[in-house]
């Protein structure tokens, strides 16, 4: 249940599990080049081989482009060594430099490599992620999570709008920390209105689906599904929703205040089935109390 893993930011430092390490592979790590593959990356633009002469060094050559391959393929920049990719190594040697030679623990320069990542921006009017791009792409967050508070469709919210405006991609981290605070932000906008909106009798029904009887959370019994059609569970079933009447007509009423869409309703509800009753109480109150409304909106 990766979506809902650490979905609550500011209750632990963890970032945000939002893609499996498959996914992460694909979309962020040094690609890993079939044959096809790099005869089509790999191949140079009248352009691109006239910036490639400007440099003496086969080593500088080679290396600008590997960088532009993986640009390509990524949309982004790796600082690899040539021992690492020395496939890749080898096909654009036996494809640009037949005959030669390169030594592949030698390493190229950092301005070296920042020219030639300039160059390739350019050449494919791409813009570095930098303090301004945060910014924009911080803001488009908070606005996605207004729609859902799914970590994986901010996640991909926010890919698709880096691609619209041709940002370069940043790093895995930086994106799941922008998830993260969206969130969370969103998450603090509603908590101020239910602490506007909530009376001091209905933080105490709230409170009551948390109490500990006879060993049992009220809320840990709300959790189970029936287990059958059979008279005495379906008793059971009418009980417990007689006792949430109150809260359900009070989700009802304080929901619709706090312009929460429903596919936020829906994963808030989910995550009180995640999480158990001792990590429900480590957020803040408030946070339980929105997650108490939508799951027992949901649940009835």
């Amino acid at each position: 249940m990766k979506e809902v893993d650490n979905a609550n930011n500011s209750a632990t430092s963890k970032r945000l599990k939002i893609l499996s390490k498959d996914e992460i592979q694909t979309i962020f790590e040094l690609p890993q080049f079939t044959h096809d593959e790099r005869l089509l990356y790999f191949s140079l633009t009248e352009t691109e081989k006239e910036f490639l002469n400007q440099s003496r060094s086969i080593n500088t050559q080679i290396y600008f482009v590997l960088q532009l391959g993986y640009f390509k393929a990524r949309h982004t920049f790796f600082n690899f060594e040539f021992e690492n990719v020395s496939e890749d190594v080898e096909f654009v040697l036996q494809s640009y430099f037949a005959g030669q030679k390169i030594d592949l623990v030698h390493t190229v320069a950092k301005n070296t490599r920042i020219k030639q990542q300039q160059f390739i921006l350019g050449q494919y009017r791409y813009q570095w992620c930098g303090n301004h791009q945060r910014k924009l792409i911080e803001e488009k967050a908070r606005k996605f999570a207004r729609i859902s508070v799914k970590p994986i469709y901010i996640f991909r919210e926010i890919i698709s709008f880096i691609q619209a405006e041709n940002i370069a991609l940043p790093g895995y981290s930086l994106l799941q920390d922008i998830v993260g605070q969206a969130i969370t932000f969103e998450e603090t906008r509603l908590t101020d209105l239910l602490k506007k909106y909530l009376q001091p009798s209905d933080s105490s029904l709230l409170e009551t689906l948390l109490i500990d009887s006879d060993n049992f959370y009220e809320i840990t019994q709300l959790k189970r599904e029936p287990k059958d059609l059979r008279l005495n569970e379906i008793k059971r079933e009418i009980d417990r929703a007689v006792k949430l009447r109150e809260i359900y007509q009070l989700s009802k009423e304080l929901l619709p205040k706090l312009d929460i869409p429903n596919q936020s309703i829906i994963y808030y509800a989910s995550l009180v089935l995640f999480y158990s009753v001792y990590k429900l109480k480590r957020f803040n109150q408030y946070v339980i109390y929105l997650y108490l409304l939508c799951f027992v909106h949901q649940r009835y």
